[in-house]
């Protein structure tokens, strides 16, 4: 008999942004930190290994997000999770927080509090992230998570656009760093008609803000950019197409995948730049559209804090999602192409 391997997983999507939740059954060694799980994701070993083979094609695909559960570092979290696209990890992901906590809830990972608001405390790479999940007798109804503290790195950074020519862009952090574009063509919407545009453009302005900014977290020494291992997500943002929203955006992650929900932590980063900005006040709920235009996310700013000597914010994002299947996969070491691949 050969030896073989399953493993399974369970699908969501948040607004049209899949997750594939990867159970805590994955041997992580022990005694180690979530940041040196993370590196052993981000490695070449066996970990990584699994990474790539349940995150891109043949299983996956260019867009799939997954989140790779853990044993927390101590009894003051509920679980530890990290977050990756099938090429880079990030230190926080806002879409996959509102499903994970959802799922958790709906399968029975956490018990599910009395009154039907139950809170997991989530450690990331980021820090600590707390997902208030409701539900009631029938179902679970939606995630608020309170995210990481979100500040405004640098503000009014000149980058060159072809046929825009130069535009102004503030770099915020809302769990990942996120460089923040103002869109004022009225010939170019959001919309999936127009991913590829704005994937391009979004390479454009990367390249440029990573020649003139360097950035350091206040707080968190391994979160810089530019860095092999920090990636800088580009927000497109315009007017809303609803009268209750604040604005409508695309997140244009490094690999060129193109976030279809309105973004968990692009949604912080953007409280924070607006905050700063004196467009919003601390208190005050706004609501954002995604890729899609198909729902919104709620985000409000709870209160002002320090990291280090920095102000930030306390950001929460919320929203809903839906597990949308479930798989058993069998991984074969002798399968080269099964080990995942990637097609630009």
């Amino acid at each position: 008999m050969l030896k073989a391997r399953f493993i399974d997983v369970t699908y969501t999507h948040t607004e049209g942004m899949e997750t594939c939740i990867i159970p805590p059954g994955v041997h992580f060694p022990g005694n180690t930190t979530l940041l040196e799980k993370r590196r052993m994701l981000e490695g070449d070993g066996e970990l990584a290994w699994l990474k790539t083979s349940l995150l891109n094609e043949p299983r996956g695909h260019v867009a799939m997000y997954g989140g790779f559960l853990s044993p927390p570092s101590n009894d003051s979290y509920d679980a530890g999770i990290i977050w990756s696209d099938g090429v880079m990890c990030n230190d926080m992901c806002g879409h996959g927080t509102i499903a994970l906590g959802m799922a958790m809830v709906s399968m029975g990972m956490v018990p599910e509090a009395e009154d039907g608001h139950t809170f997991i405390r989530l450690e990331t790479t980021a820090g600590l992230v707390v997902a208030e999940v409701c539900s009631n007798e029938h179902a679970v109804l939606w995630t608020r998570l309170e995210n990481v503290p979100a500040y405004v790195a640098a503000q009014d950074v000149t980058v060159t656009l072809p046929g825009v020519g130069e535009v102004k862009v503030d770099v915020a952090f809302g769990g990942n760093y996120f460089a923040t574009v103002r869109w004022e063509d009225s010939n170019l919407r959001v919309c999936p008609e127009n991913g590829k545009q704005f994937r391009e453009l979004g390479a454009l302005v990367r390249e440029q803000v990573a020649e003139k900014v360097s950035i350091q977290h206040p707080t968190k020494s391994h979160i810089s950019y530019p860095s092999a291992t920090t990636d800088l997500l580009v927000t497109f943002w315009h007017e809303p197409d609803r009268s209750t929203s604040f604005y409508r955006n695309v997140h244009v992650l490094g690999n060129g995948l193109l976030d279809r929900s309105p973004g968990g932590t692009g949604t912080s980063a953007m409280l924070a730049m607006l905050e700063a900005r004196g467009q919003i006040k601390i208190g005050e709920t706004i609501q954002s559209e995604g890729l899609l235009g198909s729902g919104v996310f709620e985000g409000c700013l709870l209160r002002e804090t320090k990291l280090g000597d920095v102000r930030a914010v306390v950001p929460t994002v919320k929203g809903t999602a839906n597990i949308i299947g479930y798989a058993k996969w069998l991984l074969d070491r002798s399968d080269p192409v099964g080990q995942g691949f990637v097609v630009t």
